[in-house]
């Protein structure tokens, strides 16, 4: 007896193959978000802690600005900073030096009006997490360079704390926060 082949519903050719493909798909898109986890580099941005002229005339932290400096690095202490990018300038490494303390972080010293060397420097890391602290002056410049968008910083305020988020996948992300009271 002969069967009527007929009537049986036709597969299309690539039906076998659907699973396979979408597992393949599946695990390429893990794959993908797992890398970009790991690269994503976080750079946290800060104006150096209130700062005064001191007996020899050098700038110097004022108590108001001791306070801040620990505060950051009470704040930032388990963060897992890798590197502290400092304005070679007295406020500047006086307010980065109790987060490197706290951290161990390397402390890595630029020309305060060396915005290219930062953005250079920062540009080359991938999947690490960095502390620049800076002067009022340029630090709006390299936070837009890192990531697009402009902030201002006024002549008191010492409390603004941004934080640049950089992937392979996505565009760069800026959040400003407040910090020290």
């Amino acid at each position: 007896m002969k069967k009527d082949h007929r009537k049986l519903r036709k597969r299309p050719l690539f039906t076998p193959l659907l699973a396979p493909i979408l597992g393949a798909v599946i695990v390429i898109m893990l794959v993908g978000l797992l890398w970009t986890a790991q690269g994503t580099t976080t750079v946290i941005l800060v104006r150096n802690a209130e700062s005064g002229v001191g007996n020899n005339g050098e700038s110097r932290l004022t108590d108001t600005g001791v306070y801040r400096a620990r505060a950051l690095a009470g704040w930032l202490g388990q963060s897992g900073l890798s590197r502290i990018y400092v304005a070679d300038y007295p406020p500047a490494e006086s307010t980065a030096g109790p987060v490197a303390e706290a951290t161990g972080a390397e402390l890595v010293k630029i020309p305060a009006d060396d915005i290219d060397a930062v953005l250079d420097a920062v540009g080359r890391l991938r999947g690490e997490n960095v502390l620049i602290v800076w002067e009022r002056s340029t630090l709006p410049q390299i936070i837009q360079g890192l990531s697009g968008s402009q902030v201002e910083i006024g002549e008191k305020d010492h409390s603004g704390l941004y934080i640049v988020t950089d992937s392979f996948l996505t565009r760069a992300r800026l959040l400003e926060l407040r910090y020290g009271g």
